[in-house]
C-alpha cells in the first residue's frame, strides 16, 4: 500500500531524533463553533455509541510561530479535561501514557493508537520513529488523532472521536468540553455548540455547566428541535461549559 508522504513539518531529521510529547496550554480563542455527531452503533442494547466532535476556532496567537505544529486530540472522554499534546524535539525520560476509548477508527487513526500503547511500557528509538512516522501519516489523511497547525494560522478545526456508554437500560451518555483545556476563551467570546442524537432516541438530560463540578451551575438557552428524522440540542455561550447530554433509544 502506499502511504503519503511525510508532512514537511516532520522531516526525516526529525524521525531520527528521540521525540516527546509537550502540552499546549493557554492559546487565545474568540470563537468556537462545535457540531457534534452521535453515531449510533447499535439497537439500544449495544454498550456504545461514537460521538464525533467538530469544533471550528478562531485563533488569537500562534501555536508555534516557527514551524508546523502537530497536535495529538483526544482519544478518550477522560482525555478532554487535560491539555492537547504535541510533539518536540525533546529527550524523552518517560514511558508516556495515552487514554483511548474502544472504537472503531479509521486505518490510519487504528494503527496510531496501537503505535501511542506501545509506548506505555516504556519507549526505544524503534518505537518513537513508528510513532513519528504514522503521526505524519494521519496529518496527511483526514484523521481524527492529529491536527497540524501552521506558523499563522487562526482558523483551526479539529475533529475527533470519542464514546457514549451505556449508562442505565437502552440510555447513554457523552459529556464535551468547549473549548477543550489547550484554549482559553477571551473577553467578548463565545461558543456555540449543537449536538445531532440517533434516529429513534430522544432526550433523558442534556445540560450546559459552568462549573462541570457544581450541578448548579447550569446555563440557561438550550434550544431543541426535530430535524431530518434527528433530535438536536444546541446552546450558546460566553465561557467555557460543560456540556452534558443523556438519551434513550425508543
Amino acid at each position: 500500500m502506499d502511504h503519503p508522504k511525510q508532512p514537511s513539518g516532520m522531516t526525516a531529521d526529525m524521525e531520527r531524533k528521540t521525540m516527546a510529547f509537550a502540552n499546549v496550554e493557554n492559546v487565545p480563542v474568540s470563537e468556537v463553533d462545535t457540531s457534534i455527531d452521535v453515531v449510533s452503533l447499535g439497537d439500544g442494547s449495544h454498550e456504545r455509541d461514537a460521538v464525533k466532535v467538530t469544533s471550528a476556532l478562531k485563533l488569537g496567537a500562534d501555536i508555534d510561530s516557527e514551524q508546523d505544529a502537530f497536535l495529538i486530540l483526544p482519544l478518550a472522554s477522560s482525555a478532554q479535561s487535560k491539555p492537547i499534546v504535541r510533539y518536540v524535539d525533546d529527550p524523552v525520560k518517560d514511558a508516556q501514557v495515552f487514554e483511548f476509548d474502544d472504537l472503531p477508527r479509521s486505518e490510519y487513526d487504528a494503527e496510531l493508537v496501537d503505535r501511542l500503547e506501545d509506548l506505555s511500557n516504556g519507549s526505544s528509538k524503534k518505537e518513537w520513529k513508528a510513532v513519528a512516522t504514522q503521526i505524519g501519516r494521519c496529518a496527511e489523511a483526514l484523521s481524527a488523532a492529529v491536527v497540524r497547525v501552521k506558523p499563522g494560522q487562526r482558523d483551526l478545526r479539529v475533529f475527533y472521536e470519542i464514546s457514549a456508554p451505556k449508562v442505565a437500560d437502552r440510555e447513554f451518555e457523552f459529556s464535551v468540553i468547549g473549548p477543550l483545556p489547550s484554549f482559553l476563551l477571551t473577553a467578548g467570546g463565545s461558543i456555540g455548540l449543537v449536538a445531532a442524537l440517533p434516529r429513534r432516541t430522544s432526550v433523558v438530560n442534556a445540560v450546559a455547566l459552568t462549573d462541570p463540578n457544581n450541578p448548579g451551575s447550569e446555563i440557561a438557552g438550550k434550544q431543541e428541535a426535530d430535524m431530518g428524522f434527528r433530535h438536536l440540542v444546541g446552546w450558546q455561550w460566553q465561557n467555557d461549559p460543560l456540556f452534558r447530554i443523556r438519551y434513550r433509544y425508543a
